[in-house]
């Protein structure tokens, strides 16, 4: 859990599952976080034991279940982690949003941080593949009725998620802003735990307290726990 939960005992750690999103609202279909590159890709530039299945590969799943990636008309990157947006390339006809914040930032990180948005010598990070079709935005900006990007920062200066309002109530996709259900607190915000990655702890507190706002149900962005719920 080490790895997903600011202040947890060293030493023990859990599976973080990689997930993509996809919303449909009328004839309009988002994806939301674009999901990793193969293992050895991921194992060549990352100190991860990362494996995945080959029926897992992210384009088998999304024609598996009646998608292709030509017919989205928006990806959202909740963040530029590598994790979160290294097949942006695949949705060709998408408009790709990111948080200006967020952009600047992945430009020219910190060096703790470069290798998470992959700032390395040699290697040009795979979502700049659809550099001519990134549109930045900030604050709260509506994708379309019902479908709003929402700021969420903290793990990193430019997080953000997607509030998805349903005739069956509101849902929060928060990206990394809640990577697993430890982080939330469904009872007091400020008992919530920010992520163990983290550009800002104060911006993390600030953001759970936005969420509490929303009224929504969360879903955590790496947690195994939600394909059993949603599934």
């Amino acid at each position: 859990m080490e790895a997903a939960v600011y202040g947890h005992p060293h030493g023990e750690t859990v599976d973080i599952i990689m997930f993509m999103f996809v919303v449909e609202a009328g004839d309009r279909r988002i994806l939301v976080d674009s999901g990793t590159l193969d293992p050895e890709y991921v194992r060549r530039y990352h100190p991860y034991d990362f494996a995945r299945d080959p029926d897992s590969e992210p384009l088998i799943v999304l024609r598996e279940n009646g998608y292709d990636p030509a017919d989205f008309d928006t990806v959202v990157n909740t963040h530029l982690h590598w994790d979160h947006c290294s097949n942006n390339g695949l949705f060709r006809n998408a408009r790709v949003l990111v948080n200006k914040k967020e952009l600047e930032y992945a430009i020219d990180p910190l060096p703790i941080h470069r290798r998470a948005y992959e700032k390395l010598p040699g290697l040009q990070a795979p979502w700049m593949a659809a550099w001519d079709r990134i549109e930045t935005v900030t604050g709260e900006h509506r994708i379309c009725p019902g479908v709003t990007v929402v700021p969420l920062p903290g793990h990193t200066p430019g997080s953000q998620g997607v509030l998805v309002e349903t005739g069956g109530g509101r849902y929060l996709i928060a990206g990394d802003a809640l990577g697993v259900y430890e982080n939330w607190n469904t009872e007091d915000w400020r008992e919530s735990v920010p992520p163990t990655i983290h550009t800002n702890v104060i911006e993390c507190f600030e953001t759970f307290e936005y969420i509490a706002s929303l009224s929504c149900e969360v879903i955590p962005s790496h947690d195994g726990r939600i394909a059993e719920i949603y599934g």
